[in-house]
């Protein structure tokens, strides 16, 4: 084996090991960020039957601009 094939080998398995933490951060951030979703439609959910108006304030407007097309505002 080369120098350069030895450096070149050595690159690759430093490159793959920086892979492996970022996919491993990404799915941790992923599984944050499901929750977090999840829990904003619950409480969408809890103040709609609250009778709160979502279409009265611009961060409401954002809820029911991102709502799926089921969900009635």
């Amino acid at each position: 084996m080369t120098e350069r094939e030895r450096v070149e080998g050595m690159l690759i398995e430093s490159r793959l090991n920086d892979l492996r933490s970022v996919q491993s951060t990404l799915e941790a951030a992923e599984t944050t960020v499901d929750t977090l979703r999840d829990r904003k439609w619950i409480l969408v959910e809890e103040l709609k039957e609250l009778g709160h108006d979502f279409t009265a304030t611009c961060e409401g407007m954002d809820i029911v601009l991102s709502a799926p097309p089921s969900m009635r505002f």
